[in-house]
């Protein structure tokens, strides 16, 4: 890695955000630079000059004059970690010099997507465009195919994509980690393949969730899940529904799960739930009443 070390602390930030939106979004622009850092023109400029000094070879301007896009010969000036990435792409930001001022103990998730397969599938995403992908499934194998993607998915353990999935015809979650290598390419994109029209992702979901009647102290649970008057309400795509019942361990079942079991919570508004596809994740969902 190149040495930084007599470049001030405030501009190797800004460097280091412009290799991220390189690498991770496929270009940068001067007034990007300016509105996320509250510096002038010239600022930008000393700072991409200060880049291209540095990396000369890293990104040339892009068909749209006003954005330098990533070059493919590229080398990278910084390291970053998965976690961080993610967190950026999808606005939890983290930034590199971060400091801890209260003493903490925080569990790292064991789920650490590869930070060279995220960058063509971030790309893909922020550019809407088609990614190919080497991806083992649990069912399949390790198998070859093209995917439209376009959101990142974090269910509390680990790291998902959402997309279309031209092999199945369908939008589909994939698990991030079990991608064995990524790739950009250059294919049309269809309507029904877009965002707008996965209809999981767009349905929002209200889960009605109280505490199980098995619980000896329901009032604790009023203050730690912030209930009012006894009840959860919680807003969720229907895609992560499953995701979040399953967290969450809240028991699904059309009769309450009695004998000895470990759930503190019931959801109370199962109908909700009709149309909803990833149930199979939901806590001893057995259907519905016909």
């Amino acid at each position: 890695m190149i040495d930084l070390k007599e470049i001030p602390d405030t501009q190797v930030e800004r460097l280091r955000y412009i290799e991220f939106s390189l690498k991770f979004l496929g270009m940068f622009s001067r007034s990007d630079l300016i509105e996320k850092f509250g510096i002038g023109t010239a600022a930008a400029s000393r700072d991409i000059a200060k880049y291209k000094e540095l990396a000369p070879l890293n990104f040339d301007h892009s068909t749209n004059s006003r954005n330098f896009a990533l070059n493919e010969n590229w080398q990278p000036i910084f390291e970053f970690e998965s976690s961080e990435v993610l967190n950026q792409l999808t606005g939890r930001t983290v930034q590199s010099t971060n400091r801890a001022y209260i003493s903490n103990d925080i569990l790292d998730m064991i789920d650490s997507p590869n930070i060279e397969i995220i960058a063509p599938i971030s790309r893909a995403i922020f550019n809407k465009k088609a990614v190919e992908v080497d991806y083992f499934s649990k069912s399949s194998g390790l198998s070859t195919k093209v995917i439209i993607p376009h959101a990142f998915v974090y269910n509390g353990t680990r790291w998902h994509l959402r997309g279309f999935d031209r092999k199945r015809d369908r939008f589909a979650d994939f698990v991030i980690s079990r991608f064995q290598s990524s790739r950009n390419v250059e294919e049309d994109i269809f309507e029904h393949e877009t965002q707008t029209q996965d209809d999981q992702w767009n349905r929002i979901v209200q889960l009605e969730i109280e505490p199980h009647p098995d619980f000896e102290t329901p009032s604790a649970l009023y203050s730690e899940f912030n209930m009012e008057e006894g009840i959860l309400k919680k807003k969720v795509r229907a895609s992560s529904v499953g995701y979040y019942l399953q967290k969450f361990y809240v028991d699904c079942a059309k009769e309450v799960t009695r004998g000895e079991h470990h759930f503190r919570l019931r959801l109370k508004n199962r109908l909700a739930l009709y149309g909803v596809e990833n149930l199979w994740l939901a806590p001893n969902f057995d259907g519905f009443d016909e």
